[in-house]
């Protein structure tokens, strides 16, 4: 029984530093986490040209390539002179449609369209919200290296404090309702830590795994060994080669979106990439209606620039079995795949999450009394400069 009893006071001890030496940075991911979530909505919030009209009572819940032909025509319309380089259909359908193109007016801007009307709303800087938290949560706004090998990491430490928590935790049965109000600050931190760690054990397990898996990824490709299959090289002769800069028309776009249509069975489209050299194929990104879970990238349709001809197709039948897992793991992590009240529930599990690391930065301080940053929080702290400077850098690009 001692034996036992001085096992668990190594893991309370384990939990407790954990929590209390790593709680800046892991605040701080955990806090972006859980915005990034809503950042869109919040994007919705502050640009009226991201808000689409009500959708209609008769429209199709997917995309057709007649929409992406209406919506190619409208944006050509508007901007007869420039490139369409990508067009994206964003994660719900009170969102506009997001377009790039090469414009000297629009550097560093997006051109919003109407989901239902087509109707050109206007243009937005590129640097949202959205893509505020959404680099700052993964990357703290430094390259992929050293960013996600510091961000990483904290995956590890998360499954660590949960298995520790869940060893360590005496009547969870009492724990799961169980808030003593009127004991003291320290019960009931204690309470309140116990409480959320408990009914969101599922949310902690699912954001350390995805965590864990975003960090696999990076090892691979840091030792390039990528889990993503490689986009196909197209070969051209150099003198009928089109130039990048080449316009499609359209009735070429119309060409290509409805052979890509017919490429794979019962698949919605949800993006279109322009080839950018004779070498790079023009891409169309889609998921099948079957699995609203999976990324909205797992099918795939590769066109030859010059030929317009289909060059390959990926799904999620053909890829390799990492490859199809980590299509899961954007969805799964954000909660993007199942419409607005999902991800409300995915925000307020974020909440519970990240006042978790503060309750327990609370707990060990009021039971420690220390006043001071400690040794292991000091060295933490050159992180946040490094990330400071690197969002200076960050920042310029969308300048």
């Amino acid at each position: 029984m001692k034996k036992k009893q001085g096992g668990l006071k190594k893991l309370y001890n384990l939990h407790a530093w954990v929590g209390f030496q790593l709680s800046l940075v892991m605040f701080v991911v955990l806090a972006t986490g859980t915005i990034a979530t809503l950042s869109n909505e919040i994007d919705w919030l502050l640009f009226p040209e991201l808000r689409s009209s009500p959708k209609p009572i008769d429209a199709n819940s997917a995309m057709r390539a007649e929409d992406w032909v209406s919506i190619y025509q409208s944006v050509t319309t508007a901007y007869p002179d420039s490139k369409i380089v990508s067009m994206n259909k964003l994660d719900s359908d009170y969102l506009t449609f997001r377009v790039v193109i090469e414009n000297d007016e629009l550097v560093n801007r997006f051109v919003q369209v109407d989901r239902w009307t087509y109707e050109v709303k206007g243009d937005i800087p590129r640097l949202t919200v959205q893509r505020f938290f959404r680099d700052f949560h993964r990357y703290l706004f430094m390259p992929a290296f050293p960013g996600l090998l510091i961000v990483g990491p904290l995956s590890i430490v998360l499954i660590l404090s949960m298995y520790t928590g869940i060893k360590t935790t005496r009547n969870w049965r009492k724990a799961l309702w169980r808030l003593r109000l009127h004991q003291g600050p320290r019960i009931l931190l204690s309470d309140l830590h116990k409480l959320l760690g408990l009914w969101g054990l599922w949310f902690t397990a699912l954001m350390a795994i995805t965590g864990a898996w975003y960090f696999y990824e990076f090892v691979r490709a840091v030792v390039d060994v990528r889990i993503e299959p490689a986009s196909p090289v197209i070969s051209y002769n150099i003198d009928k080669a089109p130039s990048a800069s080449e316009l499609l028309n359209v009735s070429e776009f119309s060409e290509i979106v409805t052979l890509a249509q017919s490429a794979h069975k019962d698949w919605e489209i949800t993006s279109f990439f322009n080839s950018t050299s004779p070498t790079r194929a023009i891409q169309l990104r889609g998921v099948s209606n079957a699995n609203p879970v999976i990324r909205n990238r797992a099918h795939r349709v590769f066109f030859d620039p010059q030929t317009h001809d289909i060059v390959e197709s990926w799904s999620p039948d053909t890829i390799t079995t990492q490859a199809y897992i980590n299509e899961y793991a954007d969805p799964l992590h954000f909660g993007d795949f199942g419409g607005f009240w999902l991800k409300i529930i995915w925000f307020v599990f974020g909440i519970a999450l990240t006042a978790m690391s503060l309750t327990g930065v609370l707990m060990t301080w009021k039971r420690t009394k220390s006043n001071a940053l400690t040794r292991a929080q000091k060295f933490t702290l050159p992180i946040f400069v490094l990330s400071s400077v690197a969002f200076i850098f960050w920042a310029m690009r969308f300048s």
